[in-house]
């Protein structure tokens, strides 16, 4: 009687083994001709990056701050101090795409210190997004000035929450960067 229950049994988890291997095989298979598809679809670096990089996912974007006038400034500020980095470059990019830019995100990683390419008018700007609980330095604008150079755009901005200190504006000048501090993006984007 044992002996017959653990033949069954023996079977029974060979056969469970067997369907398991099984839906093993396809979900690799399906997975092997999706990676082949995008490989065959997706051929230059060009067209990658542009895959990678050109949505903003406003589903994702926090919904700490109304973009308008519905929020005192100082209401919007409280809460982007609660953001973290990725969330304000989010919540910057929904602004800059209310005020009329076509906006693309720069990859996460190695991006450079430029978090975002908006564009108006013909006219692209690579914009650094300092996110920070002090005064902005002038080391903070270099980084900057670099991804400037690397994306090989004309304009560059460099915009915070909080303030620039003087050597900071003494580079952005002699770099002709533009700086968007608080009261920048507090006037002219939030509303």
């Amino acid at each position: 009687m044992w002996r017959d229950a653990c033949l069954y049994l023996g079977l029974g988890l060979t056969g469970v083994g067997f369907v398991a291997m099984l839906i093993c095989i396809v979900v690799y298979c399906r997975a092997e001709r999706r990676a082949r598809f995008n490989k065959e679809n997706i051929s230059s670096p060009e067209q990658i990056s542009a895959v990678n990089s050109t949505y903003i996912p406003a589903q994702e974007a926090p919904n700490l701050i109304t973009v308008g006038t519905f929020q005192t400034p100082e209401e919007k500020f409280a809460e982007i101090a609660k953001m973290d980095k990725t969330q304000f470059v989010i919540y910057v990019a929904r602004l800059f795409s209310h005020k009329g830019y076509q906006v693309k995100l720069t990859p996460v990683m190695d991006n450079h210190n430029i978090d975002l390419l908006v564009e108006k008018l013909g006219t692209v700007t690579a914009v650094g997004c300092l996110l920070t609980n002090r005064l902005v330095s002038k080391e903070d604008v270099a980084r900057v000035r670099d991804g400037k150079r690397y994306y090989a755009v004309n304009n560059c901005m460099a915009l915070t929450n909080m303030y620039f200190d003087r050597s900071a504006v003494e580079l952005a000048q002699a770099e002709r960067i533009s700086l968007a501090d608080r009261n920048v993006l507090s006037n002219q984007l939030m509303n």
